[in-house]
């Protein structure tokens, strides 16, 4: 990181010099702005955030998607520093200015997936849950209604659905997800063996243990189709699976699976079920710098953070 902070600071002192409404100052100081919240300073992320929201509001306009972006970055860090209510007006701006244009829809899903976790953060369940389901419909009517962007929302609201216990309005938002992965992409693709993990999961903590196992199977096979590709995978739905053998019994299969995966040491007792933990605000802190991307890109694809 202190090597990036030299070459950031060398990169924002030759934007400086291009004048306050030059594009180019305004993504040096989001870059900055990532590197403080990287390090843990959210207080000095949100200065180089503001000044950048103040450059990209003068050459690109107050409604542009580079500003939308910029007010969704600041939110991140207002939310982090326990000023919830600014960072919602934030979100509340970006979100309504893309939402006027019809060819922003999936910046409109990627806002409303940031106001989506700002709102659970903050115990407002109900309204967390309206604007995941706003983002679901906003990213269907931008790419299509069997796109991975689909997917990946439906990924998001049924883990959040999951979190709050309530199941049956979960699945069908996870079996969803798992047959546009499957039509979308290959057979020995990761992302499928993860979502078959991540329903096995769910289904055995509803307690269906057979179709559990199904699913375990499957994501197993999956595994093996990839080649290798997705060792990490494979290794975390061996160990899934190799849980649910064991506290049906069956030890004996339970334990050649470990083999397989070579999971590290448990120390304490297996959980009954999964550990879930629904979406957050995606402005958060950063556990280690990103790579820069323009904050146009970030607008489409969702927060850079």
């Amino acid at each position: 990181m202190s090597e990036a902070e030299v070459e950031l600071s060398s990169a924002l002192a030759r934007a400086e010099s291009l004048g306050s409404r030059d594009a180019a100052l305004a993504t040096a100081l989001d870059a900055m702005g990532d590197l403080r919240e990287a390090q843990g300073d959210a207080a000095g992320a949100e200065v180089y955030d503001r000044r950048a929201l103040a450059v990209w509001e003068d050459c690109a306009g107050p409604d542009a998607p580079e500003t939308g972006a910029a007010r969704a970055y600041l939110a991140g860090v207002c939310a982090a520093q326990g000023r919830a209510a600014e960072a919602e007006e934030l979100l509340l701006r970006a979100v309504a200015s893309a939402q006027a244009d019809p060819a922003r829809a999936e910046e409109a899903a990627a806002r409303l997936d940031d106001l989506g976790g700002l709102e659970r953060s903050r115990g407002r369940l109900d309204a967390a849950q309206a604007d995941y389901r706003r983002a679901l419909e906003f990213a269907e009517t931008a790419d299509g209604a069997e796109s991975l962007s689909v997917a990946r929302r439906l990924d998001a609201l049924a883990l959040f659905e999951h979190s709050r216990g309530l199941y049956d309005a979960a699945e069908p938002l996870y079996r969803r997800a798992l047959e546009i992965k499957e039509k979308r992409l290959g057979p020995g693709d990761g992302r499928i063996l993860a979502a078959l993990d991540a329903l096995a999961l769910f289904e055995e903590a509803r307690g269906r243990d057979a179709e559990a196992e199904a699913l375990y199977r499957r994501a197993i096979d999956a595994g093996r189709r990839a080649d290798g590709t997705d060792a990490e995978g494979l290794k975390s739905a061996l160990a899934d699976y190799a849980h649910l053998l064991r506290r049906l019994g069956r030890a004996s299969e339970a334990d050649a699976l470990d083999a397989r995966s070579n999971p590290s040491p448990r120390s304490a007792p297996l959980p009954a079920g999964p550990s879930i933990s629904a979406p957050a605000l995606s402005t958060g802190t950063a556990s280690a710098p990103v790579p820069a991307v323009s904050t146009a890109t970030a607008a489409a694809q969702g927060s850079k953070r």
